[in-house]
């Protein structure tokens, strides 16, 4: 793992790179377990607010869902749809990656049933979370290499924060890499790499 801008040190934290391979093919992600600093200021929350919704049946929302466990869905990914409509109507409320969907029609808690209840059609009251503006953010971009050379191109950034979501990886149209095509024919390894670099915090 590479870094640049304030790497945030590896060897801080508890966690490492994971990935997940079905014929040659398929995506990886950064893990971090420790507990990161996160020292919101007096009288911060982290923001709540709502989005409404009229959907059509056949319609979509337009966005990437990610979990892990113990943790309510995180928007890993805005692919148009009604969210996207929204957010151009509603720019003061837009929803954006990393956002946590809490609720769904006054379900919450449940994660299986939340996203249930976005797949009907009618209203759709959704309830998001917003992480504090003062946990910190990291550019994370992945890369596969040919053995031990480094990757053609980089994939990413994407902006992260270890204290919403403990893993991180691409959005979904862009996660899967091509590990058969990559590996070195003559030592049969391919090399993961990652860059994390720190963003600039919002203010």
């Amino acid at each position: 793992v590479t870094g640049q801008n304030g790497l945030l040190p590896c060897r801080l934290c508890r966690g490492g790179t994971g990935f997940r391979i079905a014929k040659g093919r398929g995506r990886v992600e950064l893990k971090c377990d420790a507990q990161l600093p996160h020292s919101p200021r007096h009288g911060d929350a982290e923001e709540e607010f709502e989005v409404v919704l009229d959907k059509p049946d056949g319609s979509r929302l337009g966005v990437d869902l990610s979990k892990h466990e113990g943790e309510p869905w995180c928007v890993s990914g805005i692919t148009g749809g009604l969210i996207q409509q929204w957010n151009h109507e509603h720019p003061e409320r837009a929803v954006a990656i990393g956002d946590r969907l809490m609720e769904a029609n006054g379900i919450r808690n449940t994660a299986v049933l939340v996203k249930q209840e976005c797949t009907k059609s009618g209203v759709l009251r959704l309830k998001l979370q917003r992480p504090s503006l003062h946990a910190p953010g990291l550019h994370i971009s992945f890369g596969v290499g040919c053995g031990a050379a480094p990757p053609l191109a980089m994939r990413g950034p994407v902006l992260h924060r270890f204290t919403v979501q403990t893993c991180c990886g691409l959005p979904r149209s862009d996660e899967e890499f091509d590990f058969l095509a990559t590996v070195d024919k003559v030592s049969k390894k391919v090399s993961i790499h990652i860059e994390v670099a720190t963003a600039v915090t919002r203010t």
